[in-house]
């Protein structure tokens, strides 16, 4: 057995309005109400705004926009899951995703993911793939893509 290949993986389903996004454990550094978003005008349906979080303007995304899908009004139970960013694109290092719920931690092996079918609406370059995890259809995005997005935006906005 070979020690350096870890036998399980710690990770989250975030849990958005019509779908689920899959995670590193350590991409998401906290779980916030979604009071300090305000718009940021002239910006994508996707972009849902900036977040003042612990003196930082964090981007906030819809995920499911951004992935050509639809998603209602946030609703109560609508959070912002703070992203830990992977690349320098965005000078706060983080960003926010629009999350349902608070996500959800789960403990993975080779025996708990199979892959599925990406859907049609699916965006090549920002969905890298589709699992199940037990029951649970989620997909693994393309976090440098929606970091590229995100500073895409910034670098339009005015001011």
């Amino acid at each position: 057995m070979n020690d350096a290949v870890p036998q399980q993986l710690y990770a989250v389903l975030v849990a958005l309005q019509s779908d689920t996004l899959l995670l590193p454990n350590l991409a998401v550094a906290e779980v916030v109400a979604m009071q300090n978003l305000r718009p940021l005008s002239g910006s994508p349906a996707w972009f849902a705004g900036l977040l003042s979080w612990q003196g930082l303007e964090l981007p906030v995304a819809r995920f499911e926009l951004l992935n050509n899908g639809g998603a209602d009004l946030p609703g109560r139970r609508t959070r912002i899951a703070i992203i830990n960013a992977v690349s320098t694109r965005l000078s706060a290092g983080r960003y926010g995703l629009l999350a349902e719920g608070y996500p959800h931690l789960v403990t993975l092996n080779r025996a708990a993911l199979r892959p599925a079918e990406l859907r049609p609406q699916d965006s090549p370059g920002l969905v890298l793939s589709r699992v199940k995890v037990a029951s649970q259809e989620a997909l693994i995005p393309n976090l440098e893509r929606i970091e590229q997005e995100m500073a895409a935006v910034l670098s339009e906005a005015p001011g």
